[in-house]
């Protein structure tokens, strides 16, 4: 009788290593939101069960583990624009008391979105290319949720995806209090922009001129 073929492993090892670099990118978020970037990786390696040499293996430095977490704090936030957006196209809502796109996007921002959106002195130039690919799929998502706004007038002429990005980093500052609490202040001032920003929409104000995307893009590579 035949030997059963062996089976191939590699699937197993491809699952494992996966489950092991999500692993390692949240305790790193964990310790390094705890510590700062000066923590030891062997901390890193205890909160997320490896070995460190699992850790070094992936990321042979703590700048590339670092600059790992930010590539995928941008492609959370960018996964989480193109699903409100599609969310809002499918519902077509445009009821008066609805906060509208970019608000949804902000408000769940807030409540959900754990990494560091700016680069870490220090980090490397040119930006990488999975963080260029992450920041594309952004700008489309936050293009589509200013456009679904500004057609409801919720928004201003002027305003772009430029601009919600000014917002994700200075809406969610961190703060020395509990998340429910730091979460309830950051939502309260969401409100206060929003109601302003429909204010000028609704006056048929257009903004003074911001920067641009790629000005936005350029802190990337600072």
């Amino acid at each position: 009788m035949p030997d059963s073929p062996v089976p191939n492993p590699l699937p197993g090892r491809q699952r494992e290593a996966r489950a092991n670099d999500t692993a390692i990118l949240a305790a790193a978020r964990e310790v390094f939101a705890l510590q700062g970037h000066g923590a030891p990786i062997s901390e890193v390696a205890q909160r997320a069960g490896v070995g460190v040499g699992s850790v070094y293996r992936r990321y042979p430095t703590k700048e590339a583990l670092v600059e790992a977490l930010h590539v995928a704090a941008v492609e959370e936030v960018a996964n989480l624009a193109a699903t409100v957006a599609d969310a809002r196209q499918e519902s077509g809502s445009d009821d008066a008391r609805d906060d509208g796109a970019v608000a949804t996007f902000l408000a769940r921002h807030i409540t959900s979105a754990a990494g560091p959106l700016l680069r870490p002195p220090g980090a490397q130039s040119p930006i990488p290319p999975e963080l260029a690919a992450a920041s594309d799929r952004l700008r489309a998502g936050l293009e589509r949720l200013v456009a679904l706004d500004r057609a409801e007038r919720r928004v201003p002429e002027g305003f772009t995806p430029a601009d919600v990005m000014q917002l994700v980093v200075h809406l969610r500052p961190p703060l020395p209090l509990p998340r429910a609490e730091s979460d309830a202040l950051h939502l309260r001032y969401l409100g206060l922009v929003t109601r302003g920003l429909r204010e000028q929409a609704a006056a048929g104000a257009r903004l003074a001129d911001g920067p641009g995307w790629d000005e936005w893009v350029g802190a990337w590579h600072d």
